[in-house]
């Protein structure tokens, strides 16, 4: 009786793992959909999608679909796929489900950077993704070095408590800075809390571009990941550095954080939210890990941009705030549940 049952639990596995990225494909699809449909006129629609490619042909709402609505929705997918990853690295190389790029520092490491380039002369003529990613990295670092990991050793508490006050120091900087200018504040502060509602195809581009670089790096550092949550030491003995993998992971996760925070913004929990998520649905393997993380990602932010602009009595909230909303509360629960597991 057990040997003729395995075969159909077998199945039905293999049924799940070929349902989960159809399911996820029609979250992302129906994420975009929405956030395509919605706006503040209510005269464009899906529909208008035909005018995509008729140039100077195209009707004002065709137009408004194509320079506005669309990028928007683009740069929404986009930012899931490099935060959702960024956590799935950070948690992997720090073997703690806390890691994200908000709580680690790099998001208000790279909005320093930012705020620096509008107010220092000196840095004016500097890309501010590029700004925004050396920052990061600089956060990032200042965390690693708090928790003792270039000791070869990451103590957990540490970590998250140096993100938190690296964070807290690059964030009052930020405030600092805008504060000196009043034009420079009101351009800065819808910006902090993850506004992407100014955003036209060149960003989108932009967050493409490093998503698919993201992607790519995620599957080169894949197997390196799986060894890392055996241990350090037994990274080491299988053949993959540990230390090198931290410092490969902690700069990719940098990199597509910090052209994010250029874009959008420091959005908050994205990168906390998704990775678990993932590993609920698809298991531990990062190999599998990678896509399901960029396109449940990717899913989140199309959703979250559509009720940015559904909002009951608001005409337009930004993104930012819906994320942070969702994610909050996941947080505390994961929190929670650490807690309660570490006392049983």
């Amino acid at each position: 009786m057990l040997a003729q049952d395995r075969p159909l639990g077998e199945g039905a596995a293999v049924l799940r793992r070929a349902a989960l990225p159809c399911l996820a494909l029609l979250v992302v699809l129906g994420g975009c959909a929405l956030s395509l449909a919605t706006g503040g006129r209510s005269d464009v629609g899906l529909a208008d999608l035909s005018g995509l490619f008729a140039g100077s042909g195209a009707t004002l709402a065709e137009q408004t679909m194509r320079d506005i609505r669309l990028p928007r929705t683009l740069c929404a997918v986009f930012l899931g796929v490099n935060l959702g990853l960024a956590g799935l690295i950070l948690q992997a190389v720090t073997r703690n489900a806390l890691a994200a790029p908000g709580l680690l520092g790099i998001n208000q490491g790279a909005a320093l950077g930012i705020v620096l380039g509008l107010i220092v002369p000196a840095l004016a003529g500097v890309p501010q993704s590029l700004l925004a990613v050396v920052f990061g990295l600089l956060a990032v670092a200042a965390t690693f070095a708090i928790s003792g990991a270039f000791s070869g050793r990451i103590e957990s508490l540490r970590l998250i408590l140096g993100g938190i006050a690296v964070g807290a120091l690059g964030f009052a900087a930020v405030r600092l800075g805008y504060t000196l200018e009043d034009d420079l504040a009101r351009q800065v502060v819808r910006w902090t809390v993850g506004d992407i509602g100014g955003v036209r195809m060149p960003e989108a581009l932009r967050l493409g571009a490093t998503a698919l670089l993201g992607i790519l790096a995620a599957f080169g550092l894949a197997q390196r990941l799986n060894l890392m949550a055996l241990g350090q030491a037994a990274s080491h003995g299988l053949g993959a550095d540990p230390m090198r993998t931290l410092m490969l992971g902690a700069g990719v996760a940098s990199v597509m954080t910090g052209v994010c925070v250029s874009v959008a913004g420091p959005i908050a929990f994205a990168g906390l939210v998704v990775p678990h998520l993932a590993k609920a649905l698809a298991g531990a393997d990062h190999r599998r890990l990678v896509l399901v993380t960029a396109t449940l990602g990717a899913g989140l932010m199309a959703w979250a941009d559509a009720g940015s602009k559904l909002w009951p009595g608001f005409s337009e909230i930004p993104v930012g705030v819906i994320v942070s909303i969702i994610g909050a509360p996941w947080f505390l629960a994961i929190v929670l549940t650490r807690r309660a597991s570490s006392h049983g």
